[in-house]
């Protein structure tokens, strides 16, 4: 079981010290807004909605569509029915565990999951639920982050060292080392096909004394370059459906 207590701390400090906001501007978020299809009269879930900026934008950019978020923290979720009532959303919050979740098999359309399945203790369990969830012929996407790149570098010194790793958005209370094509294994063992993969944020480097964020290519705008460094994005998307039969 996560430790609650310190995913409420973590939620608390983030949502003091963070702007809130209106528009997709994490990477991973601006990757899933251009590649999501029209979700009007859907009903959406998202997994790991943290403070709930995100569903509140899915709420708002399609009209009809059914938007649940939830998330293991209380206090996140806490967050987020204040700021869906701040902005006068229709997405609705309620605290689940991704591993074990309470709906009904087959409820959903369409599920979104971003930069949470590399925070829980069982990502099997997460995959399976996602494909449990899904009705046949449902579709997903789900972000994760990809460390075939310089950010290794990080996750060897925490190895030798033994500090908890940082991925720049403060430790958290797990964090799995994944591989792009460890993830996609995870998703298809739940029963899912992945249908497209993508990635953005490639950290070519880390040196001490510099800012990371100078060692960054964000995207790319050929589509030649962007199939070719596939593999070294830090933050991986990846498409799909539970299949119909």
């Amino acid at each position: 079981m996560h430790n609650e207590q310190q995913y409420n701390s973590w939620h608390e400090h983030r949502a003091a010290t963070e702007a809130v906001i209106e528009e997709p501007h994490h990477p991973w978020h601006v990757t899933v807004s251009k590649l999501l299809p029209d979700l009007r009269g859907k009903r959406v879930l998202e997994i790991g909605c943290g403070r709930g900026d995100f569903a509140i934008w899915l709420a708002n950019r399609y009209s009809g569509a059914e938007v649940t978020g939830v998330d293991f923290s209380e206090t996140a979720i806490e967050i987020a029915r204040k700021r869906a009532a701040q902005r006068e959303s229709r997405a609705r919050f309620q605290v689940e565990d991704s591993e074990a979740m309470s709906f009904d098999g087959r409820s959903f359309d369409y599920v979104i999951s971003c930069e949470c399945m590399e925070h829980v203790l069982h990502p099997q369990k997460m995959a399976s639920e996602i494909y449990r969830v899904l009705k046949p012929g449902g579709e997903f996407i789900l972000t994760t982050e990809n460390y075939f790149n310089a950010m290794i570098l990080l996750w060897l010194q925490t190895w030798a060292t033994g500090k908890p790793f940082d991925s720049g958005s403060g430790v958290q209370p797990h964090e799995n080392f994944f591989l792009f094509w460890r993830v996609k294994k995870i998703l298809e063992e739940g029963g899912l096909r992945v249908s497209r993969m993508e990635s953005n944020h490639y950290q070519w480097l880390l040196l001490p004394r510099t800012d990371p964020m100078k060692l960054v290519k964000f995207d790319f705008k050929s589509p030649l370059f962007k199939r070719l460094f596939r593999p070294f994005g830090r933050h991986f998307t990846f498409c799909g459906m539970r299949p119909a039969n």
